[in-house]
């Protein structure tokens, strides 16, 4: 009675003990088990690349939408300002813009007059300083007229271009004054061009 008593707790010990070591399973190919490796879901990688393209493009597109300067429906025949200069009151025009190529406003218009006397040749200085955004061998160039009616010729002098300093020129005081300030050259890039001229007649 004993001798069946032990060999069927023996039993009993060894099933507990299989089942608290468990099963090791089995490899019946023996392949080297790596479980180091993260599961990769390509779909969602796949879905993630997507979404940072369409992110970048919308930065590019908000970051060329800031390199385009407002229209501001001045012209020859509106310039954006309309001054008259002189020594007892305003003596000089300071004025800040933005022009920009391919896309939005490429020139702008500033108009003076200046008081006329005995001598219709009067020197002044003209400066227009600039900061480029976009390709930078583009810049901005003033082009400076007398206006005689409707009928503006081009005084003559070499360019007055972006941050080359004070120009010296021969205007008639006898006539209107025009300055067009323009994009020189053709970017290759969308282009942002914030300056400011300065004319000082006295």
């Amino acid at each position: 009675m004993t001798k069946y008593l032990l060999n069927a707790a023996c039993l009993s010990l060894l099933c507990v003990i299989s089942v608290a070591c468990g099963d090791a399973g089995m490899n019946p190919e023996g392949e080297d088990l790596n479980f180091d490796d993260p599961i990769i879901d390509e779909f969602l990688e796949d879905e993630v690349v997507e979404e940072e393209l369409v992110e970048e493009e919308v930065v590019e597109e908000e970051v060329e939408e800031e390199l385009i300067a407002p229209f501001d429906n001045d012209s020859a025949a509106n310039p954006a300002v309309d001054e008259f200069l002189s020594i007892t009151n305003t003596r000089e025009i300071v004025y800040t813009d933005q022009i920009s190529a391919e896309n939005g406003d490429n020139e702008d218009f500033v108009q003076f007059e200046l008081p006329n006397n005995s001598n219709p040749n009067q020197n002044i200085a003209i400066e227009i300083d600039c900061d480029v955004f976009g390709d930078e061998e583009v810049f901005a160039r003033v082009d400076l007229f007398n206006v005689d009616g409707n009928d503006p010729t081009r005084i003559n002098g070499g360019p007055i271009d972006c941050n080359e300093g004070e120009f010296r020129v021969t205007v008639r005081n006898d006539q209107v004054q025009l300055a067009r300030i323009r994009v020189q050259g053709v970017p290759q890039e969308q282009t942002l061009i914030e300056y400011t001229l300065v004319v000082s007649p006295f």
